[in-house]
């Protein structure tokens, strides 16, 4: 386990792990205005382009659900890894309060996911588009599986206490779950983000809407590292 040597640099990653949130929300907030997306509004944007925006795209599987996921594991459930590192040893707020702070953001996370679950259902639906007909799908199966037990897990934790036996014994698993939960929020990012190049048809493959798509495929794994190097380093001996 990495040891972390001082409290400035503890502080720095925990700073570094807040900018890369603010950075994702807003390269995905502008991402959506560009033209092959334009919020998913098909027909106000450019209604010159639309019929055959629609011809070269008939499956308009970026909506919302992408919004939702995109901020689904990135801040949420990344913040809910980290918190007995960055709340607790770092910011020195007790555990009580860290449990309380863990199982809120889990279900918020977990909220977020199953409105994007949502929109693809209604897109899926509106398009008679068949479900789990890529890896991107069936992963995304087992990363809600894994998140909702990871979320349903915090609760009771935060249910029973910090003083309870069971809780405290059942720790190193409910982390194993959390982070087998991020290895694949996160790898699902990358595998989506991928995928929905293909039905932006782009002029070429330079265009600012893939460009901007690869940051927040990068800018996530980035998020991933900094959180996974926190969530597993421990205090340096005094």
């Amino acid at each position: 386990m990495v040891k972390i040597h001082n409290k400035t640099t503890r502080v720095f990653l925990a700073k570094v792990l807040r900018c890369f949130y603010v950075s994702q929300l807003g390269i995905m907030f502008y991402w959506f205005t560009m033209d092959h997306l334009h919020w998913f509004r098909y027909s106000s944007s450019k209604p010159d382009r639309n019929q055959e925006y629609q011809h070269m795209h008939p499956v308009i599987s970026l909506n919302y659900h992408y919004m939702f996921m995109l901020m689904a594991y990135p801040i949420p459930f990344t913040e809910a890894f980290v918190t007995f590192r960055i709340w607790g040893s770092m910011y020195g707020y007790t555990e009580a309060f860290c449990r309380n702070l863990q199982s809120g953001l889990l279900v918020y996370g977990l909220v977020l996911l199953a409105a994007g679950i949502v929109f693809i259902h209604t897109e899926k639906e509106a398009n008679e588009d068949p479900y789990l007909y890529l890896p991107h799908g069936w992963t995304g199966v087992m990363t809600v599986s894994f998140s909702s037990l990871w979320t349903l897990w915090g609760v009771m934790l935060w249910v029973l206490g910090t003083k309870n036996r069971f809780a405290r014994r059942s720790m190193p698993w409910f982390n194993s779950v959390g982070l087998i939960s991020m290895m694949l929020g996160f790898h699902n990012i990358g595998s989506g983000l991928t995928q929905e190049q293909f039905f932006l048809k782009c002029d070429n493959n330079y265009c600012k809407e893939n460009i901007y798509g690869d940051l927040l495929c990068i800018q996530s794994q980035f998020i991933f590292m900094t959180a996974v190097f926190i969530g597993l380093s421990s205090d340096r001996d005094p």
